[in-house]
């Protein structure tokens, strides 16, 4: 470097020269011939500059004259200064130094031989000095090989190298003097920097004879690593200018470039490269034919298909981490580029290759496939489609030869990803979304009581939703299955579900018979009933209450139900009330009754006033079996509910009523509200006062809102407070 920096400053020195010819012919004169070429090159271009003689014919004497010195490191140093020094003074299209300075074949001409006589250097150095020093020669070499690979950026910066002259003229001199030099070193860099200096579009239509001089490079030089840098580079540009990248390449006699790849793949594969490179391979060419065709699954199919005539020869792959990351990396790159399970499905060998795996790794795939399908939520409309979603997804439905355990947090995650596919199935015909729901339903039941208790509570409400889909269309008769037929199947999957999550099923019991009941199917509804009934009687009693106002919530909900069957259900209701462990709980269910009969908005034929009346009355009666500090919020309570009964005009509660629990409550508290809060605020006990004053708040807020009905409508005027 310092020699340069010395030589540069000689540049200088002799710029202004007018006669640069004799300075030229004088300088030769140098005894040594290192130190006369280095000056050589350095008056030459000088010389150039001066333009008292063409470039070319400088040019072409430098190139010739350096040929003086053989030893491969001086002589590489040479020719790595010579260019270094010339590079601004080549003939170019449209450069200063064309015309009478020569063209740009005169510099391809220049560089090429340069190279030429740089390559038999560094080859050369190979086979220098003794054999025990042949390792630090090659790691010398690895050093120096940047030096001929600065010729090959010369030509890139060459404005005048259009694609033709690249394709007809540069790029067969530059592979021939790649593969003649037989050195796996030169041979493995310079195919790599050819790769990296010249433009895209240059690769794309010269793939075939680049691929072609792969082939006839030396044995031991990683041509994955060649073709996956080259197919990295086409994938980039294929990404960012998507509308330069041909369908099919006319230089190549009309082979797309993913079938150049693989034609010429296939032929190495077997005696140049391990299974793991060809997988490496693979992907990179995925990739591409991804970023190249994202339209055309064909290519990705074909290096599928590829994959799995080659892996399947290869025998157990789950004991070579290697080949397993490989492998789950191919898998993963359709699933994260189409963004579309259904695309994935229509690769042909996908799932092959999907079960040569482990079960862990075939389990991340599948939660990976799940989590893409509901991300983008394309619609599964068929059973072929369940059917090749769930193959993919097996590790997650059932258990199999090879699971293994898995943490229960992680267990349950997957299995609600597993869960909400059911929320992705959807068609036009309800007929064949039956079909695809039963198919599902087929699977689900495979995957044993711990994976139903996840996936069948979403599959009964998509049944549901069917249901009412069936019986609101136009075409209804025009269907092969009907919503009898739904709610069929909805049955069975409850009494299974019954056995394993009894809470679980009697809300789904609820929840069906109300979507029955939408449907007209009395005799369902009073089936579902039947059975939501007969698992509340299975729950602890210390639940029943909640359970209790879910069945009453649901009698209320019901619009077609005929009387007596409604007579029949709403009075097994109320006999549950009595049955309750605790007084308290049984006075609230009894007054909880009392809207099964009044108001009914949605089907005024089953409201009974009496009845209503009775279910009030008979909370009245518990209370007194009650705890003196438990009578006083229940006495509320039922306040609340007569004022609700009388505010939506059940002939049968009077304003007397009203009166006389306003008077029972008061004579509890004390002689007024004031007393009562006064009464609670002053409390000792801590907890009795956390106890007293929600019971107060709640009293107060029922008494101003008594007001403020009073003043504004005199049907609540008789009211005393």
């Amino acid at each position: 470097m310092q020699v340069f920096d010395q030589l540069g400053r000689l540049t200088t020195f002799f710029r202004g020269e007018e006669n640069m010819q004799d300075l030229y012919i004088r300088v030769q004169h140098t005894p040594s011939i290192v130190p006369r070429l280095y000056l050589m090159a350095t008056i030459g271009s000088i010389y150039i500059k001066s333009k008292q003689a063409p470039a070319k014919d400088v040019l072409k004497d430098l190139v010739e004259m350096c040929k003086g010195v053989q030893h491969p490191t001086r002589g590489l140093f040479l020719r790595n200064y010579l260019s270094q020094i010339t590079k601004d003074k080549l003939p170019d299209t449209g450069g200063e130094y064309e015309g009478t300075g020569g063209n740009i074949h005169d510099s391809i001409a220049y560089v090429l031989q340069n190279f030429n006589e740089m390559v038999f250097l560094f080859s050369r150095l190979k086979n220098e000095g003794p054999v025990k020093e042949r390792s630090k020669r090659e790691k010398e070499r690895l050093e120096l090989r940047i030096l001929i690979g600065f010729n090959l950026v010369r030509l890139s910066q060459l404005d005048g190298i259009k694609l033709d002259i690249y394709r007809d003229d540069v790029l067969p001199k530059i592979l021939n003097i790649i593969i003649k030099s037989n050195d796996q070193m030169a041979q493995q860099y310079l195919m790599e920097c050819l790769i990296q200096v010249f433009p895209d579009e240059f690769h794309i239509d010269t793939l075939t004879q680049i691929v072609t001089a792969c082939q006839e490079l030396q044995a031991d030089v990683d041509l994955k690593t060649i073709y996956i840098a080259l197919m990295d580079r086409l994938a980039n540009y294929a990404r960012q200018f998507p509308e330069n990248i041909p369908n099919r390449d006319e230089q190549n006699g009309g082979a797309n470039i993913i079938d150049i790849f693989l034609e010429n793949v296939e032929k190495i594969s077997d005696q140049r490269m391990e299974l793991s490179d060809v997988l490496a391979f693979q992907i990179s060419l995925m990739n591409l034919a991804l970023q190249s065709y994202p339209d055309k699954i064909k290519y990705v199919n074909d290096v599928i298909t590829f994959c799995h005539q080659q892996l399947s020869t290869a025998g157990d792959i789950t004991s070579t981490p290697l080949l397993v990351k490989l492998v789950k990396k191919l898998l993963l790159i359709p699933i994260e580029s189409y963004k579309n399970v259904l695309t994935v499905l229509q690769l042909e060998k996908y799932g092959e290759i999907l079960e040569l795996l482990g079960f862990d790794d075939r389990r991340s795939i599948a939660m990976d496939i799940c989590r893409c399908a509901l991300k983008h939520r394309h619609k599964v409309t068929n059973v072929d489609e369940i059917r090749g979603l769930f193959e993919l997804i097996k590790p997650l439905l059932k258990d199999e030869e090879d699971t293994t355990d898995v943490d229960e947090e992680d267990f349950e995650e997957e299995q609600n990803l597993v869960a909400r596919l059911i929320h992705i199935c959807d068609s036009e015909d309800t007929d064949m979304l039956f079909k695809v729901y039963s198919t599902a339903r087929k699977a689900f039941g495979q995957g044993g009581v711990k994976r139903i208790q996840y996936t069948l509570t979403p599959l009964v409400f998509s049944y549901l939703s069917l249901a009412k889909r069936i019986f609101n269309a136009k075409d209804r008769e025009e269907k092969a299955i009907k919503e009898d037929k739904v709610f069929q199947y909805v049955i069975e999957i409850l009494e299974v579900l019954a056995n394993q999550q009894s809470d679980m099923a009697l809300k789904l019991y609820l929840q069906s018979a109300i979507c029955a009941d939408l449907c007209k199917l009395e005799t369902i509804v009073f089936e579902l009933l039947s059975q939501a009934f007969m698992l509340y009687e299975e729950q602890d009693s210390k639940i029943q209450l909640e359970y209790f106002i879910m069945i009453i919530n649901a009698l209320r909900q019901m619009k077609n139900i005929g009387n007596e069957n409604y007579d029949t259900l709403s009075t097994k209701t109320c006999q549950y009330s009595s049955r309750l462990l605790l007084k308290p709980n049984q006075c609230k269910a009894a007054f909880m009754c009392s809207h099964l009969f009044w108001p009914m908005e949605h089907n005024e034929s089953l409201q009974n006033a009496d009845k209503s009346l009775e279910c009030l009355i008979w909370s009245l009666k518990i209370v007194k079996s009650c705890m003196a500090d438990q009578k006083i919020a229940l006495f509320i309570e039922i306040l609340n509910v007569h004022l609700y009964q009388f505010i939506n005009n059940n002939e049968k509660v009077t304003v007397d009523y009203l009166n006389d629990l306003i008077d029972v409550i008061n004579s509890n508290i004390g002689s007024s509200e004031e007393e009562f809060g006064v009464a609670g605020a002053a409390t000792e006990n801590q907890n009795e006062t956390k106890t007293v004053a929600p019971i107060a708040t709640f009293y107060r807020n029922t008494l101003e809102y008594i007001k403020l009905l009073k003043s504004g409508n005199s049907k609540f005027e008789s009211i005393t407070l």
